[in-house]
């Protein structure tokens, strides 16, 4: 970590200000808060600052993501184009000069992506050891920091990011709404949100089907035997869109196929990162599928509210904190 970041840190449990011995970069060590005391440690470049109290099921599910992007840990030039297409209505030049907050980096994929956009900084945070991942993914990249904290309680100051984004994440926390209040709270007063999740609208199949699955057995297996079954499903799907839906979309595209638009949009991607998907759904013990008025609510407080239906299946938010 570079001694630019630490203006940006907070202590998260009491919210001092956070001090470290270095002069420009520091790879093993530690910080302290200035008014607690705490200590919190520094690894591979990296700062942890979780709060010292941290619930069990938000440290499984962390685990459990942590497990997936070390094993799934390639980057793919379609990222670029996916990351675009979330955070619509968001384009490349919006970035530049800004410092920006990645609220659950995983392995990486969307720092690297939005550094390329020319931002002051750009700062990860995730609770998992994925973190590592992450800054191994972007050590090269002079304006990408990533940091070890909760979502929940995110260890940095109010009002210092100039945009806040999380993608494919508060979905999975046991309080989805707190953790975008957090990115929210995190953003200066002017600066912009933007958040992607899970629409109830569409997948009330996989609530009903799915989730139980996962709930109760997928999500407990090892992860040697989850990764085998979703390399299996995800061979499924894979011919399954090319045998079906890719020549329909070109001989029949007025026929009607469940999950048309999505799976004709995930057609871009070879098998790998098919079972990627497939192992996103069937491992984390919490995913949360929520309805428009229920993600709209969230917004309620901020301005220039634009909401977005991506691929029939998902909601996508940007909006504007109040001065």
């Amino acid at each position: 970590m570079r001694r630019r970041l630490l203006k940006l840190l907070a202590c998260p449990d009491c919210r001092g200000d956070i001090t470290g011995d270095f002069e420009e970069e520091l790879v093993e060590g530690e910080l302290q808060c200035c008014d607690c005391g705490r200590t919190f440690p520094v690894t591979s470049g990296v700062p942890t600052l979780l709060p010292e109290a941290l619930s069990t099921q938000t440290a499984t599910v962390a685990k459990q993501f942590a497990q997936q992007w070390m094993h799934y840990n390639e980057h793919r030039a379609e990222y670029r184009d996916q990351f675009l297409d979330w955070i619509k209505p968001v384009q490349p030049e919006f970035f530049e000069g800004k410092v920006v907050l990645d609220g659950g980096c995983g392995k990486g994929r969307h720092l690297r992506v939005a550094s390329e956009f020319g931002p002051e900084l750009v700062v990860g945070l995730d609770l998992g050891e994925s973190v590592y991942v992450a800054k191994s993914a972007c050590r090269e990249l002079e304006n990408v920091e990533v940091v070890r904290g909760d979502l929940l309680n995110v260890p940095f100051k109010e009002g210092v990011f100039d945009y806040g984004y999380s993608v494919g994440v508060l979905h999975h926390l046991p309080d989805p709404r707190r953790g975008f209040n957090e990115v929210t709270r995190s953003v200066k007063p002017g600066g912009r949100i933007s958040a992607w999740v899970y629409g109830l609208e569409n997948n009330e199949w996989i609530v009903h089907l799915v989730d139980p699955f996962r709930k109760n057995i997928s999500s407990h297996l090892p992860r040697p035997v989850l990764r085998g079954i979703s390399w299996f499903l995800a061979g499924i799907l894979y011919w399954v869109i090319r045998l079906v839906y890719l020549p329909c979309k070109v001989l029949l595209p007025e026929l009607k196929l469940p999950l048309k638009k999505y799976l004709l949009y995930i057609s871009r991607f070879p098998h790998r990162e098919l079972e990627t998907i497939v192992y996103d759904q069937l491992s984390p013990q919490i995913a949360y599928y929520l309805p428009r008025e229920s993600f709209e609510a969230w917004f309620e407080d901020l301005d220039d509210v634009v909401i977005g239906w991506q691929n029939e299946m998902s909601w996508r938010g940007f909006a504007r904190k109040p001065d």
